[in-house]
C-alpha cells in the first residue's frame, strides 16, 4: 500500500532532476522556464505529501456491522500483598476467565445496540485459608442489552435480571464492560497521535473506599494490511493514583499510593472492532492513620493486575453458523488462563464499580 502511495511522487522528482539537466543545454530564458517549472513541480509534490499525510487519519470507531457476532475471551489474574490496619496479612491471589458474545442489533450513526450473552465466567479467590469460587453468566435464553458509543464506551445496560442474583463477590458482567473495556478516540488519528482517557475503580476495603484512579494514554503506533483489512497497532501507558479517606473517631485513615503499568490494542479498522486488548499495571500503596498533621502509623500494600481480551471468533451477519475470522490456534487460550479480575469481599473488600469520564 505504501509503495503504491509513494510511486507517483518517486516518479516526479525523477522526472523533474531530467527536466532540469535537460534544460541546463539551453540559454538563460530557457533556465528561467526550468525554474519556474521545479517550483511548480516541487509545489505539487509538497501539496501531494500534504494530502497523503492527510489521508493516514484514521478513525478507530467502534462500529460492527448489524447482525455481527463476536466471541470474546475474558482473561485475567490480581495479587494483593502487605498487612490490613489490624497487622493481618493481606495475601490475596484472584483470577477469572469465560468468554461473553456480542451480537451487534440495529444501531444510530452515534450508537452500537448490541446483545451480550455468556455461557459463564469463573471467578477463584484464594486466602491463606479458604478459596472462594463463584462462576457469573447471563440466564439461558436471556441476554443483556447494551449500549455504546462510538469510542466503546457504555452508555447504558438493560435487562440487568439476565445475569440473575445472589452474588457472593458483588461482581457482574456490566461493570466488568464499563471498568475494562478499552476507549477508542473521539476524532481520527495517524501514526503517533495520542488520546487520553481517565476511570475511577472504587474498591470497598474493609468498610473504606479506596478509589483507584486511572489515567490512560493511548498511542496509535502503526497502521498494517491484514486480511480483513488495515489493523492498527495501539500502545497504551497507565498512570495509576490511590486515594480515600474516612474519619475514625479522632484519627482519620487514608489511602495513599501510585502506580504505573502499560498495554496494547490491536483494532481492526474496516470492520469496527478490536481483537486483542492486554493491561498490566502494579500500584505501591498504603493505608496511613493520621491525627491532625501526625502520622500515626502505615501499612503499606501493593496489588497487581494483568487482563486480557481477546476475539476469537466473529460469525457474519451474512454466514449463520459459519466463521469469516478466527483466532490463531496457538494463540487462542480459551479455557487455560484466567478471566477479568474483581476484587471479592474478602480481605481487599468487596468488587470494584468505576466512573469513566471521557477525555
Amino acid at each position: 500500500m505504501r509503495k503504491k502511495a509513494w510511486f507517483p511522487i518517486l516518479f516526479l522528482a525523477v522526472f523533474t532532476l531530467s527536466l532540469s539537466a535537460a534544460f541546463r543545454k539551453e540559454d538563460v530564458k530557457v533556465h528561467k522556464l526550468d525554474n519556474g517549472l521545479k517550483k511548480m513541480l516541487v509545489g505539487a509534490l509538497a501539496g501531494m505529501s500534504g494530502s497523503l499525510a492527510a489521508q493516514e487519519k484514521v478513525a478507530l470507531r467502534f462500529a460492527p456491522a448489524e447482525g455481527t457476532r463476536l466471541t470474546y475471551t475474558l482473561t485475567s489474574v490480581v495479587n494483593v500483598d502487605g498487612k490490613n490496619f489490624l497487622g493481618k496479612d493481606l495475601a490475596l491471589n484472584a483470577d477469572s476467565r469465560g468468554e461473553i458474545q456480542l451480537f451487534a442489533k440495529p444501531s444510530t450513526h452515534e450508537t452500537v445496540r448490541a446483545d451480550l450473552t455468556s455461557p459463564g465466567i469463573e471467578v477463584n479467590v484464594r486466602l491463606f485459608d479458604r478459596v472462594l469460587a463463584q462462576k457469573l453468566g447471563t440466564t439461558e435464553g436471556e441476554a443483556l442489552e447494551v449500549v455504546f458509543n462510538r469510542t466503546g464506551k457504555v452508555e447504558s445496560i438493560r435487562n440487568p435480571e439476565a445475569v440473575g442474583s445472589g452474588n457472593p463477590f458483588n461482581i457482574s458482567i456490566p461493570q466488568i464492560l464499563r471498568d475494562y473495556f478499552p476507549a477508542f478516540p473521539v476524532q481520527p488519528v495517524g501514526r503517533g497521535d495520542t488520546w487520553t482517557e481517565s476511570r475511577r475503580l472504587t474498591i470497598p476495603f474493609q468498610g473504606l473506599d479506596l478509589q483507584v484512579d486511572l489515567v490512560i494514554d493511548y498511542t496509535l503506533d502503526d497502521v498494517i494490511p491484514a486480511d480483513d483489512g488495515r489493523l492498527a497497532i495501539v500502545s497504551a501507558v497507565y498512570r495509576v493514583a490511590v486515594s480515600g479517606a474516612k474519619d475514625l473517631g479522632d484519627t482519620q485513615g487514608v489511602f495513599e499510593g501510585q502506580g504505573a503499568g502499560a498495554g496494547s490494542l490491536h483494532f481492526h479498522i474496516d470492520k469496527g472492532w478490536f481483537s486483542q486488548y492486554r493491561l498490566d499495571f502494579k500500584t505501591d500503596a498504603a493505608f496511613v492513620m493520621k491525627k491532625g498533621a501526625d502520622r500515626l502509623v502505615e501499612f503499606p500494600f501493593s496489588f497487581s493486575a494483568f487482563a486480557e481480551i481477546a476475539l476469537i471468533n466473529v460469525q457474519p451477519p451474512d454466514r449463520r453458523g459459519a466463521d469469516s475470522w478466527q483466532r490463531p490456534a496457538e494463540v487462542r487460550r480459551s479455557g487455560s488462563q484466567p478471566h477479568f479480575w474483581e476484587i471479592s469481599e474478602t480481605s481487599l473488600g468487596s468488587c470494584c464499580s468505576a466512573d469513566s469520564p471521557a477525555k
